[in-house]
């Protein structure tokens, strides 16, 4: 990356930037968001302007970072994951990967960004526009990336259980008619490239919000890749209610527990089965339950157990012993963050390949939900709470953390993307000048 800071996150950018445009296509997911909205808030902060696409129920949290939030028309089932055939399913991401375009082309007319970044899971929108109007592209990586000497997507099929995946019949009709409709759609806005062309490709420059350290096969992956790690907002930030602030009861150690806000089958029933294996364990356990889950689902609590519906995970944190997590990279780069070693219970195949490399690198112990049972949760978290490896392993993966860059070197290397050969501009301002410490 031309003018991006250098790889330890040191500071090389200049003290004056051009004030720009920035726009920011998202996946509808709160972990594919969340990591982005400190680093548009940031943008914001230095005085470019940010347009960030949206579905509705994304909307609010994309505005708490002063980014302007265009909605967008979307189909996607969020709530419980794409549940058709292997067909349907995959092309439920690809209408996603698409579905800002039309909402972007009416925004952008007469205003274009200077800069398109888009999640690694919504790129197909940016990429066209991108290319169609040559304006950097940049892509916005949640978890751990894939590159030339690692495939995320690799990995995971070797995570996968059970029988093996139904084929894709590259012949299906449900796939022609997309390329069909979609081939339409670009000729109509004379966009070049096929409705497939490129999907799942390598897309040049990267934002990667977690610490080299934690990537798999580091050592492979050049400059086109800023590890910055996460970008963590201030717990006042956070886009959950107002719980008035947690504090710890006295004379007990803290155990947060937390499956995370994705869909997972039986997830009150593998909360209940934690819950009934720590029960008069030395630990006092704090349960987050999300949106899919209510306190009724639980029945009667043990008395060293309580839950809450939203709680800001680092109001406990910062006072936890361990965190028994879904193994998200949200979730795992929060409690690094605090310097907290983890139980992982991963369910997903990505959070089963995030949960090996947090145990690899140890910090935490892996505990596949299929096999546990409850003398051997109430073992992985005596060991993680009392294990001085898991505490040395944590404190230094948190130093990477610190030293990542966060919000900060992200949006230095943005505004390198800026400073690149300028382009034709079609603003209907002219640029000015916005001078940032």
């Amino acid at each position: 990356m031309n003018g991006r800071p250098a790889q330890d996150g040191s500071q090389h950018r200049q003290t004056t930037t051009r004030r720009g445009h920035v726009g920011v296509c998202t996946f509808p997911a709160y972990a594919h968001i969340a990591p982005a909205v400190p680093l548009m808030t940031e943008l914001v902060r230095r005085g470019h302007r940010v347009t960030c696409f949206v579905t509705e129920r994304f909307a609010e949290l994309a505005r708490s970072s002063g980014a302007e939030a265009v909605v967008y028309p979307s189909r996607f089932p969020w709530a419980d994951g794409p549940t058709g055939s292997a067909v349907e399913n995959i092309l439920a991401f690809f209408e996603e990967a698409i579905a800002p375009l039309e909402t972007a082309l009416a925004r952008f007319d007469g205003d274009r960004p200077d800069v398109l970044a888009h999640d690694l899971a919504a790129s197909e929108a940016a990429r066209l526009l991108a290319r169609a109007w040559d304006v950097p592209v940049l892509q916005l990586c949640p978890t751990i990336a894939s590159g030339p000497g690692f495939s995320m997507s690799d990995r995971q099929s070797q995570e996968v259980t059970g029988p093996p995946p139904e084929p894709i019949d590259p012949h299906d009709p449900a796939i022609a008619e997309f390329v069909a409709r979609k081939g339409r759609l670009f000729t109509e806005h004379r966009l070049d490239g096929s409705p497939l062309d490129g999907f799942g490709a390598e897309h040049g420059d990267n934002i990667v919000f977690l610490p080299k350290a934690f990537q798999p096969a580091a050592e492979t992956f050049d400059d086109r890749f800023a590890f910055v790690g996460p970008c963590l907002a201030d717990p006042s930030d956070d886009a959950a209610p107002d719980t008035g602030g947690w504090q710890p009861p006295d004379g007990r150690r803290v155990v947060l527990l937390s499956l995370g806000s994705s869909y997972t089958p039986d997830q009150a029933a593998f909360l209940r089965f934690c819950i009934q294996a720590l029960a008069d364990s030395p630990w006092h356990v704090v349960v987050t339950l999300g949106h899919r889950v209510t306190a009724d689902e639980l029945g009667p609590l043990p008395a060293n157990v309580e839950t809450h519906q939203w709680l800001r995970h680092p109001e406990v944190l910062r006072h936890a012993a361990a965190f028994i997590t879904h193994a998200g990279m949200g979730s795992v780069m929060e409690s690094v963050a605090h310097g907290v070693p983890m139980v992982l219970v991963p369910f997903h195949i990505d959070q089963r390949v995030i949960a090996r490399q947090a145990a690899d690198l140890d910090l935490g112990r892996v505990l596949l939900r299929e096999s546990a049972d409850p003398a051997a949760l109430r073992t992985a978290v005596d060991e993680v709470v009392n294990g001085s490896r898991a505490a040395a392993a944590v404190a230094a993966m948190r130093r990477h953390v610190r030293e990542a860059g966060g919000a900060s070197r992200g949006a230095d290397v943005v505004e390198g993307l800026m400073r690149r050969p300028e382009r034709p501009r079609t603003h209907h301002a002219p640029p000015t000048e916005v001078t940032h410490p």
